[in-house]
């Protein structure tokens, strides 16, 4: 069986997933990462199959559009932000559906939520493996808002709804 997982983000957002992929190999699976170019030595070192996102993760954090985004004091700025990186996701996207080819099953990052639809397309069981809390809660912020002020509670709630819209 081929398990096919999604990873986005930054090494500390791929390396759950290296794991997640080491033990599924341990328990008889195939398993194939798809991950950003820079991340390839590092899933190979763990005996993984690699599957190359086009793009550089690090350059685009560190972007100028990525910082604007994180400055962002309302959500509005933060939405229009986040939309001048829609070219560089629609260019992933294409990447992680081809990924998912020839797969048994698909786990995701929901970064990668494209997982879940190629999965229904392909007609294969998908999972959503989180590396962090997705669910609304007004006891702490959602995670892009993790450094931000804290209002209190309903600012708290109300992130995470933001982050829906964003995500």
């Amino acid at each position: 069986m081929l398990i096919t997982i999604l990873t986005t983000g930054t090494r500390g957002d791929t390396q759950p997933y290296i794991a997640l992929g080491v033990e599924l190999k341990k328990a008889g699976h195939s398993v194939r990462i798809a991950a950003f170019r820079n991340y390839e030595a590092f899933v190979k070192e763990h005996g993984l199959e690699f599957y190359p996102i086009e793009g550089d993760i690090v350059r685009v954090a560190s972007s100028e559009d990525v910082k604007e985004a994180m400055k962002a004091d309302n959500p509005l700025k933060l939405i229009l932000s986040f939309n001048k990186l829609k070219s560089f996701v629609v260019d992933m996207q294409k990447d992680f559906f081809n990924a998912c080819k020839g797969s048994d099953a698909i786990v995701y990052h929901p970064g990668a939520a494209i997982g879940y639809f190629a999965a229904q397309y392909l007609k294969i069981p998908s999972i959503l493996a989180t590396p962090f809390p997705m669910t609304p809660t007004r006891e702490y912020p959602a995670l892009i808002f993790y450094d931000s002020v804290r209002p209190g509670r309903a600012f708290n709630f109300a992130t995470h709804k933001i982050f829906e819209q964003v995500m």
